[in-house]
C-alpha cells in the first residue's frame, strides 16, 4: 500500500473544500427559498413591503387590499417578524418588496382608505401616526382626491 504523495493530498484537500463552498451556496440557496415560501403562507407577511426612504430604516407594510398599514418596522424588527431578507434586499434597491414596482422609489403615492391621496414621501410618517392610533394626524397628511376640495373623514 503506497502512501499518497503531499500533491495528491493537497489536490484532495482543494476538491473538498470547493465541493464545501459550493454546499454552503446551495444551503443559502435553500434557506432564502425556503423564507420566501414560508412567507408567502404567512397571512401577517402578504402584505406590500414598502421602505419609506432610501436613508431611513423604516419599513412599512401596505394592505393595497385595505389601503392603510399593516405594520411598521426597522429591518432588525422586520426580519424578526418574519420577513425574508430577499424581501427588505428588495425593498432597498427598489423601495418596495413587489416584484412589478407597486410602491417603488418613483411611485407617486397610495390611496388611503379610499379618504384621499397619500404622496409616497409621506407614507412613513403616515403609517406610525395611523398606527400609533392619531388617525387625524395621519388623515391630515393626505391630500384630496383630483377634482375634490378635501380629504374624506
Amino acid at each position: 500500500m503506497t502512501t499518497p504523495s503531499t500533491t495528491e493530498l493537497l489536490a484532495d484537500l482543494e476538491r473538498a473544500r470547493s465541493i464545501a463552498v459550493a454546499l454552503e451556496q446551495e444551503n443559502a440557496h435553500l434557506t432564502a427559498e425556503l423564507a420566501e415560501l414560508k412567507a408567502s403562507n404567512d397571512p401577517r407577511l402578504r402584505c406590500l413591503l414598502v421602505k419609506a426612504a432610501p436613508d431611513k430604516d423604516l419599513y412599512v407594510g401596505w394592505s393595497n387590499a385595505c389601503e392603510m398599514p399593516a405594520g411598521v418596522w426597522s429591518r432588525e424588527t422586520a426580519l424578526e417578524y418574519g420577513f425574508p431578507p430577499s424581501r427588505l434586499d428588495r425593498a432597498d434597491e427598489t423601495g418596495t418588496s413587489s416584484h412589478i414596482g407597486d410602491g417603488a422609489w418613483d411611485d407617486t403615492g397610495f390611496v388611503a382608505e379610499q379618504r384621499g391621496w397619500l404622496p409616497r414621501t409621506r407614507l412613513g410618517e403616515y403609517a406610525v401616526e395611523y398606527l400609533e392610533g392619531d388617525r387625524q394626524a395621519a388623515y391630515g397628511l393626505l391630500e384630496p382626491f383630483e377634482g375634490e376640495s378635501e380629504v374624506r373623514k
